[in-house]
C-alpha cells in the first residue's frame, strides 16, 4: 500500500474515527480511502481483496479496530 495513503487514513483514523469504531465495532477492520471510512469488515482479507478491487493496490489502507500496536522490544530499532 502507498505510504502517503496509509500514514494519512491512519493520523486521520486516530484522531477522527478511534473513539466510536473501538465502541461500535471493536474486533473489525475498517477499509480507508482518501482519509474515509469506506467499508468495516469482518476479517482483512476480505477488506484487502475489496479495497484493491475498488482502489487499486497503494490507494487505501486498513485500520484493526481495537488493536493494541505492535511491540517488537529491542527489534524496533531496526525497523526504523
Amino acid at each position: 500500500m502507498g505510504n502517503a495513503q496509509v500514514e494519512t487514513n491512519h493520523k486521520i483514523y486516530n484522531e477522527k474515527y478511534r473513539h466510536e469504531m473501538e465502541r461500535d465495532h471493536s474486533g473489525r477492520v475498517a477499509l480507508m480511502h482518501d482519509g474515509e471510512i469506506v467499508g468495516i469488515y469482518d476479517d482483512d482479507d476480505r477488506a484487502y481483496w475489496d479495497g484493491c478491487k475498488k482502489y487499486g493496490l497503494g490507494n487505501f489502507s486498513l485500520e484493526w479496530i481495537g488493536a493494541e500496536p505492535v511491540r517488537l522490544g529491542i527489534l524496533t530499532a531496526a525497523l526504523q
